[in-house]
């Protein structure tokens, strides 16, 4: 049967059926990988022998796939088999929990749960590591391996909190351009989490003042006779530009305002870059903190240099008197408000949306005029222009449960209307 002719619900059922029986098939191939590896690591090895330099291409000539794809079958393999030693003993396998989940998560959340593991393994408590691969790979059953990627880098920095951002991470920053034969030119930069931090937070403060920014056009029926004109999106909808253009506009802007200080359109003074840690390591310096939009944590001692720079938030917000609940007295959240929800939601609360704060805004769970809900923190979410949409117009719900956001899709969706889990990433728990 045609792709073509099938229906909605068909289509998804296939999706999955496929994505099933790939996440059994990579399972084998990992396997067989594993064991290939184990065969061709002498020169006269099973690889050797068949004139291939090593068991990844070996595996790429076999599967007529890219080194690339290889080396990630053969280094997977390596790590979740057990293998025999030298003596002839089986030496178990370094992550057991992620060979035996490998039919039930791809491929990717596999290959960054093992890559971000072992780069701490030699620092870490046996225990703790463990702990850390069954955490990540229960998340990796229901999640992306985008979102695997994010939670396993928090992972690091919780079991080796002395390894991150070290003296020289910020000495391998750099820019390069480059003229193109059409006549752009090309920018590729690097830098480290605390000078990404304020690049970050202006350019979306720039993007996020871009896309709730209306746009108008002549009204239809007078345009002729030269009517005023009439917006065609509210500050919710789709910016006429894609996202990458308004950034790339946003550090032109930049520059242009650096050369030309009186320009007032760069919406800098809104922007801060938000660094959170906890009262006790503000005042120590020792332990950890996270800056917005940043997957890797810094020394709560680079925070504190950071201070004289940036304004911090702090994460304990309603200090000094100040109201997060206002009933319905008011129908917009107040900037307190937000700044307690961004904290709780981490940006747009939406499962695996990597939404900014700066592209959000509050939305009413239980909406503030059709059904009386209270502009309270308790019906507050953090939702991005396209899953606000989503919420009104698709029938989604939102509860928040333990202070995590979990939304409810229509039984259109999902029959079962299964909650999936939103806001920040759940907290690494250490072994005890």
């Amino acid at each position: 049967m045609s792709s073509a002719t099938l229906t909605d619900a068909e289509l998804l059922a296939e999706f999955e059926q496929a994505f099933a029986l790939r996440r059994q098939v990579d399972a084998r191939l990992t396997e067989l990988a594993g064991e290939l590896s184990a065969r061709s690591q002498a020169s006269d090895g099973l690889a050797g022998r068949h004139g291939c330099t090593s068991a990844a291409a070996f595996a790429a000539q076999l599967g007529r796939i890219s080194q690339s794809s290889a080396g990630q079958l053969c280094r997977l393999g390596a790590a979740t088999q057990p293998h025999l030693s030298l003596l002839g003993g089986e030496i178990p396998a370094a992550f057991p929990a992620v060979g035996a989940a490998l039919g039930d998560i791809s491929l990717d959340a596999a290959s960054f749960i093992v890559g971000a593991l072992s780069s701490v393994s030699s620092r870490a408590a046996i225990d703790d590591l463990e702990v850390a691969e069954a955490a990540l790979v229960e998340f990796a059953t229901d999640n992306s391996a985008d979102m695997v990627r994010k939670l396993a880098a928090r992972w690091c920095d919780a079991l080796d909190p002395d390894g991150v951002l070290p003296e020289e991470l910020p000495a391998q920053r750099f820019l390069r351009r480059t003229q193109l034969a059409t006549g752009m030119k090309r920018y590729v930069m690097e830098l480290d989490p605390v000078n990404a931090a304020f690049l970050d937070a202006a350019i979306d403060a720039s993007v996020g003042a871009a896309i709730r920014k209306p746009r108008f056009e002549p009204a239809p029926d007078d345009a002729a006779a030269g009517a005023d004109s009439v917006p065609v999106r509210d500050a919710d909808e789709t910016p006429a530009l894609p996202l990458a253009q308004l950034a790339a506009d946003a550090i032109v802007d930049l520059a242009r305002h650096g050369i030309a200080c009186d320009n007032r359109q760069v919406p800098l003074p809104s922007t801060t870059v938000v660094v959170r840690m906890s009262l006790e390591s503000l005042q120590t310096g020792i332990g950890l903190a996270s800056i917005d939009g940043c997957d890797y944590s810094i020394p709560a001692a680079v925070a504190r240099v950071m201070a004289a720079d940036a304004n911090i938030i702090p994460a304990v917000l309603g200090a000094n008197s100040a109201i997060l609940d206002f009933g319905l007295s008011r129908r917009l959240f107040s900037t307190t408000q937000k700044l307690a929800l961004i904290d709780r939601d981490g940006g747009c609360g939406w499962p695996g949306c990597c939404r900014p704060p700066s592209y959000t805004e509050a939305h009413h769970m239980k909406w503030w005029m059709a059904d009386g809900g209270p502009t309270d923190l308790s019906n507050g979410v953090m939702l991005c222009s396209r899953h606000h949409h989503a919420i009104h117009d698709l029938g989604w719900t939102v509860f928040v449960e333990n202070n995590v956001p979990w939304f409810v899709p229509p039984s259109s969706i999902d029959a079962t209307r299964t909650p999936r889990r939103g806001g920040r990433l759940p907290e690494p728990a250490l072994a005890a």
